[in-house]
């Protein structure tokens, strides 16, 4: 994040993360400053491109006159980043100077649901920002299914996980023998998640087990305990 600047977060509509950050680009790059002949009215991108076309206007004649400034892009250059994560679904970040710029670059955008108050931290949002682990979110006797290599399109039982490596050793279920394959991590699909036997917590004798109130938790810092401002 450049010094001076600042993290903002807007809700949209989940699924819609992708359309909302395309016409806020749109609105922070794709317009550019009109100018505009005196004499003719007709309009440039630059000063310098509307000065060239005074020098030689038909409608010049004997008069002077400077270019107009008909319009400007007030994002421009402004604002510097907008994060999309792909694990953090219905919200898109805006990196900028100040908060107005937010509220110029989601005027009139679709699927924008509203905006949460306060600034955000980079300490918030650097968990989804990185992709997760290939191998997460996959245990010892899950089922799979090679989508890759010489064994695509086989189910296998997994009996190990190398999560540093991020690969998997499997057992292919339809094999007549009982061989370990080892495949990276994104080449396996979960089919079937193995059983997990749910056993009962009992607190150590003399244990006082308290249960805390969320409303209680004291997390006015992060952004994730601002209500969102209305549309």
């Amino acid at each position: 994040m450049e010094t001076g600047t600042s993290i903002y977060a807007v809700r949209t509509t989940i699924g819609q993360e992708r359309s909302v950050t395309d016409l806020i680009t749109t609105a922070v790059i794709g317009e550019t400053d009109v100018w505009r002949c005196p004499f003719c009215l007709e309009e440039f991108s630059s000063e310098k491109a509307t000065k060239d076309h005074i020098k030689n206007c038909k409608k010049k004649k004997k008069k002077t006159g400077e270019p107009e400034l008909v319009s400007t892009n007030q994002l421009l250059g402004r604002v510097k980043a907008i994060l999309v994560p792909e694990t953090l679904r219905g919200y898109v970040f805006i990196e900028t100077t100040e908060f107005r710029d937010v509220e110029i670059a989601i005027s009139g955008v679709p699927h924008v649901r509203g905006r949460v108050g306060g600034k955000v931290s980079i300490e918030e949002i650097d968990k989804f920002l990185a992709p997760p682990p290939a191998a997460e979110g996959i245990s010892v006797d899950d089922v799979v299914e090679i989508i890759s290599g010489p064994f695509k399109g086989e189910r296998a039982k997994v009996v190990r996980v190398d999560a540093g490596k991020e690969e998997l050793i499997l057992e292919l279920l339809d094999s007549p023998y009982t061989i370990p394959v080892r495949v990276h991590a994104d080449f396996a699909k979960i089919v079937e998640r193995a059983a997990k036997k749910e056993e009962p917590e009992v607190p150590e004798e003399g244990v006082t087990v308290a249960v805390i109130d969320k409303d209680q938790l004291d997390d006015e810092d992060s952004f994730w305990a601002h209500e969102p401002d209305e549309e």
